[in-house]
């Protein structure tokens, strides 16, 4: 519950960036949001964005799991605050679809199963965004997500099958932008564990969390968006 209010305030804390009103009269241009300040490169405004999901799983104890990767998606809004011509600061809120497949030997056979997972979070990142020039910039920053779905051919209850329900890390990638269009890659480092103790360990379905939930296994993620701007 702390984690989950902890996210809730993180959105709260951004959403003046990212879903500012219209101003009476028509929408608001880049020198409403900066109380007058000019921002000749766009770096203040907001939009939506989505694209493609490479995903998997990395790190040390791994054994057992398949590493092959999942093709998803994601989609959602931002918002972008712009500091000064080379500085902003932008936040967004996303769904995010990931997955990766666990092949294991059920006890009691002799024959190898796989269990593909599909995982749905809405995550937050807040970037630190930097222009190269007007039409090129870097991205860094912290993220924060919330796992809202579980997925092996039928829903999963997080603490009963030992997936933890908050992850959190950071991102960094590149972006061009060709008018009011935004095209980039970004990677997500994630720092929460993925598994935990089950609280249904008997469960089919939990084989995959008791055998890892003392193990250091991280969701890995590559994204490929593009996005559209609404400033003038």
């Amino acid at each position: 519950m702390k984690k989950i209010f902890l996210f809730i305030l993180l959105a709260v804390a951004s959403a003046p960036a990212a879903f500012a009103q219209a101003a009476p009269g028509g929408a608001q241009s880049s020198k409403d949001y900066t109380g007058g300040a000019v921002t000749d490169s766009r770096n203040t405004g907001f939009g939506v964005k989505g694209g493609y999901n490479l995903s998997g799983i990395r790190g040390d104890d791994v054994t057992g799991i398949n590493r092959n990767s999942a093709n998803g998606f994601h989609a959602g809004v931002y918002g972008q605050f712009g500091l000064n011509d080379f500085s902003s600061i932008q936040a967004e809120l996303l769904y995010s679809r990931l997955g990766f497949a666990a092949d294991f030997t059920p006890t009691g056979s002799t024959s190898k199963t796989t269990q593909t997972f599909r995982l749905d979070y809405i995550s937050l990142p807040i970037m630190y965004v930097g222009n190269f020039t007007d039409n090129l910039s870097f991205h860094v920053g912290p993220q924060a997500s919330l796992l809202v779905n579980a997925n092996n051919g039928s829903s999963l209850d997080f603490a009963a099958n030992g997936i933890h329900s908050f992850d959190y890390g950071g991102v960094g990638g590149l972006e061009a932008r060709i008018g009011p269009a935004r095209v980039g890659a970004r990677y997500n480092l994630s720092l929460g564990k993925l598994f935990k103790t089950p609280d249904n360990p008997s469960a089919a379905s939990a084989y995959v969390a008791s055998q890892y939930k003392n193990s250091n296994i991280y969701n890995n993620l590559l994204q490929i968006y593009v996005g559209i701007g609404f400033t003038q």
